[in-house]
Order: structure tokens, then sequence, then C-alpha cells
């Protein structure tokens, strides 16, 4: 059985991860990307928001690991970061199974 502070310090980064998303623009903003790897420009068209707004959205999913960028020129290409969800599904599966949890 883990102590709770050994517990706190386990959990804590997937509790950042998940406050990233518990804001419906950021959450549909990586519903999108997650269908599609998307240009800025194109991104911010698509969900009506002005530059700056989505610009700190993304930096909000970057800084928890949510999404990438490329670089290429001046275009800036977002892709979900396939590692951070593949960690939060895993994270998830031990909460509806803790027996499959191995500490």
């Amino acid at each position: 059985m883990l102590s709770r502070i050994t517990l706190h310090n386990k959990i804590k980064p997937y509790a950042v991860k998940f406050q990233a998303i518990g804001n419906i623009t950021r959450l549909s903003i990586l519903h999108i990307l997650a269908r599609e790897p998307m240009e800025f420009g194109r991104l911010a068209k698509r969900l009506k928001l002005p530059p700056s707004l989505l610009s700190h959205h993304l930096k909000q999913l970057a800084g928890a690991g949510w999404v990438t960028k490329t670089t290429v020129g001046k275009l800036v290409t977002y892709y979900v970061a396939e590692d951070a969800v593949k960690d939060a599904g895993a994270l998830l599966r031990k909460f509806v199974s803790p027996q499959s949890e191995s500490n």
C-alpha cells in the first residue's frame, strides 16, 4: 500500500496534465489536433479564437505535455503528443483496475 505522500507524488504529474484539459477550449483544441495536426492560423480560424488567446491555450497544453509543435519558416504546426495520451490512458486504467498497479 502506498503512503499518502508517495501517492501524492506519483499522481501529481497526472493532475497537472488533467488540469490543463479541464478547460473546454483546451479540450476542444486537443480534440481537433487528435484528428489532424494543424497550423496555428488554421486552428485559430477553426476555433474562432484571437491569436493571443489561442497562443495562451496552446502554451498551457504544451506545458502539460499534451501538444508539440514543429516550425518550418514561419509556419507552426501543432500535434497531439501521443505519449501524453498513452500515459494518461494508462493511469485511468489503473484507477479502474487498481489491482493492476504494481507499486
